[in-house]
């Protein structure tokens, strides 16, 4: 997806401040053709036959259910989000919107970062914050950005290995 791509800018001449800033999508598009429909009502169907095989009437409803958002956001093209790291920590905002969905990260708040393959045109940055129910913040880089970035954050953070999850695995094995 070429949508959103931009240079990196590293100096803010007015500040005198290393900042790095770039745009990604929120996640990688992947088009699905009509196969994995397909395949995806076939599991579909299956899952409620043995669900009404073992008389779970709930669990056919939420897999009915399940199908049908799964479906309707299959083709959904991914928002493009603007970042900026730099001294005191990253920024995450939609470019040319309100405030209402910004979010600031201080480097206090963060306590290690990964970079993990993710596809053709992006790695991930994977950065571990310190919370217990949204531990992971999952950024788009573009490829040719990644050292760049990594150095940057080398300075501030440490580097750990962060596994990559069962569902993450399974996402990019249905291309979703």
């Amino acid at each position: 997806m070429k949508k959103g791509k931009k240079n990196i800018t590293q100096i803010d001449a007015n500040k005198d401040t290393e900042f790095i800033k770039w745009q990604a999508p929120e996640f990688e598009y992947r088009p699905k053709d009509v196969s994995w429909y397909w395949l995806s009502l076939m599991a579909a169907i299956a899952l409620i036959a043995l669900a009404v095989w073992q008389k779970n009437f709930l669990f056919a409803i939420f897999i009915a259910l399940a199908w049908l958002v799964i479906t309707s956001l299959a083709n959904r093209f991914p928002t493009i989000w603007e970042f900026k790291i730099d001294e005191k920590g990253l920024s995450v905002f939609l470019p040319n919107k309100k405030s209402g969905n910004n979010r600031f990260y201080l480097y206090e708040e963060l306590e290690g970062f990964d970079i993990h393959p993710a596809g053709e045109e992006y790695k991930e940055l994977v950065l571990k914050i310190k919370k217990k129910f949204s531990p992971y913040l999952k950024i788009n880089i573009h490829l040719n950005d990644e050292e760049k970035i990594k150095n940057f954050l080398f300075k501030r953070l440490a580097k750990h290995e962060y596994e990559i999850s069962l569902t993450d695995s399974l996402s990019k094995l249905i291309k979703f």
